[in-house]
């Protein structure tokens, strides 16, 4: 880099922090070595694939506890129904006077808080209102605080909100932990991806990105595991130990290196990159196209008004609202809130934690091979089979519950079981992923990051509004029609997405752009004359 970029970027850095100087070797000073000396060398990755794989595990703990906090719903309800409670042997007192023999050891049920349906949704769609809240403003404080403290920070709410739901004497109790945990879910959602962004080489960011996804359905899966256990108080205990192991692991890494950058901080980020990289990478021209970076975003710096301002992004807002509503409106989020609740209502012969233990399953593997999948099959078509085939599960499944009502065929395990399973490993492999996928795809780099915050909050509202009113719906036009109102909305999302959605797999940035803009690039006609050279007698 030449020295005049340098010194402009030193001078635009100089307001935020005092520079660190080299010492006379040239290295960078002993203060950071002595910090970056705690952080765990992993067995010396040289190429830095393995310490990128390993940085995103640990930093996407936050995702796997989001999906705990879904789980929880499904786990947890069932066991706070009026007249359910947990048995307890009693023992008589020994100065009592009783001395029969039945006296001597004899079972009570003993009930904490009890909830009504109304009651229930309420502490179940909180968590999304909740995550509203916390997903907007979670950009801004990221770029203020830190990406490391932020996600550090985000670990103590988590906890407070489990030991508020275990302890909690009334069910007021209950609605502020869900609400609190659930704004550490909506912060999570937004803040843990720059991290991944910022610590990821080109070639493996698709990959290390889509370990959100993951690491979130592994923690529905583990709040369905857990769910075995069939005590609130143990549930929240378990739950806690997520938070706390993303705390106790992520806090040995080092800050994004874009981050530091941004602060001036140009030693701690170079060292933060080199974690990252290896010892045989050349660094030095990521650090120049970091730089550069920065400063293009500092001078294209767009406010959350500013987004609406041009067509190309207005269109592009639009794209990603429509995805955000038909994914949520696919009631992928009641299914996984109410899973135990719903397997219970179809009479399967499985046991319901069971059955919700293979819906876990069935989502966790499907978000793993669509990984794969989202490498060799272009965005559209995979949205529109997912959608397609969500909608076929969830009419099938309408179908037998109305069979099932009129008595035209017995309890059955194998076909509610079956179509739910589908139902959410085709949601995992296009409508979950994608659209968050595209939010990197249609949008310029400057405006991403506001634009991510505001589909967030668009994604947590509506997961809000659909599981808070799942349950009225269910009462008011019963459960088979509600399954075809989501069967319905699948459809037409298919159409949104074969009308509206761009294919944005293979393509620039600016083609993408252009098409939003209405602009169609003619393809030029080259005219090719031949001259022969005649060569003189």
């Amino acid at each position: 880099m030449d020295e005049q970029s340098t010194s402009t970027v030193d001078a635009d850095a100089a307001h935020s922090v005092d520079h660190e100087p080299d010492n006379k070797n040239g290295h960078t000073h002993p203060k950071i070595l002595q910090r970056l000396a705690t952080v765990p060398d992993i067995k010396r990755d040289t190429s830095g694939i393995t310490t990128q794989y390993i940085g995103a595990g640990i930093v996407n703990l936050g995702a796997l506890a989001a999906g705990v906090c879904v789980a929880w719903s499904s786990t947890a309800l069932p066991l706070l129904a009026p007249g359910y409670g947990e048995t307890h042997t009693v023992r008589p007192d020994v100065s009592s006077e009783m001395t029969t023999p039945a006296a001597v050891v004899h079972n009570i049920v003993q009930n904490k808080i009890s909830l009504t349906e109304s009651e229930a949704s309420w502490a179940a769609s909180l968590l999304c209102l909740g995550a509203v809240w916390g997903s907007v403003p979670a950009g801004l404080i990221s770029e203020y605080f830190g990406r490391k403290k932020t996600l550090l920070y985000l670990a103590l709410p988590l906890l407070i909100s489990w030991i508020l739901v275990a302890s909690s004497p009334n069910v007021y109790g209950l609605y502020v932990g869900r609400f609190v945990s659930g704004i550490a879910v909506g912060a999570l959602s937004v803040a843990i991806p720059p991290y991944v962004e910022d610590i990821a080489e080109k070639q493996q960011l698709k990959t290390l990105a889509n370990f959100y996804h993951v690491h979130f359905s592994c923690g529905v899966l583990f709040g369905y595991i857990i769910g075995l256990v069939e005590n609130t108080s143990w549930l929240s205990v378990l739950c806690a130990t997520i938070p706390i192991a993303f705390f106790v692991a992520f806090i040995f890494l080092p800050e994004s290196p874009a981050y530091l950058m941004s602060q001036g901080k140009f030693h701690e980020a170079k060292a933060a990159l080199r974690y990252y990289r290896g010892i045989d990478n050349d660094i030095d021209g990521e650090i120049k196209a970091l730089r550069e970076f920065l400063r293009f975003s500092a001078k294209n710096r767009v406010t959350f008004k500013e987004l609406f301002g041009t067509t190309a992004t207005l269109k592009a807002l639009v794209v990603s609202f429509g995805l955000m509503i038909f994914q949520q409106m696919s009631g992928i989020y009641p299914i996984l809130f109410y899973a135990r609740k719903i397997f219970e209502k179809f009479g399967i012969s499985l046991y319901p934690p069971s059955a919700a233990i293979i819906l876990g399953f069935s989502l966790v593997s499907s978000t793993y091979f669509s990984t794969m999948l989202l490498k060799v099959v272009r965005r559209r078509v995979l949205l529109m089979i997912s959608f397609s085939v969500m909608a076929l599960n969830l009419g099938g499944l309408a179908i037998y519950y109305h069979m099932k009502a009129s008595n035209m065929t017995t309890n059955n395990t194998w076909i509610p079981l079956l179509t739910l399973c589908l139902f959410v490993s085709f949601y995992a492999a296009g409508v979950g992923p994608i659209p968050w996928l595209m939010l990197r795809e249609i949008f310029p780099p400057n405006v991403t990051r506001r634009a991510t915050a505001i589909t967030a909050g668009v994604h947590w509202f509506l997961a809000f509004g659909v599981t808070k009113l799942y349950q009225n719906l269910e009462d008011l036009i019963k459960p088979g029609w509600t399954l075809w109102h989501f069967s319905v909305t699948c459809l037409i999302g298919t159409l949104f997405v074969f009308f509206f959605v761009p294919e944005t797999k293979g393509r620039t940035l600016q083609e993408i752009q252009n098409e939003f803009e209405g602009i169609h690039k003619k393809k030029r006609h080259r005219h090719v004359i031949e001259v022969e050279s005649v060569s003189e007698a």
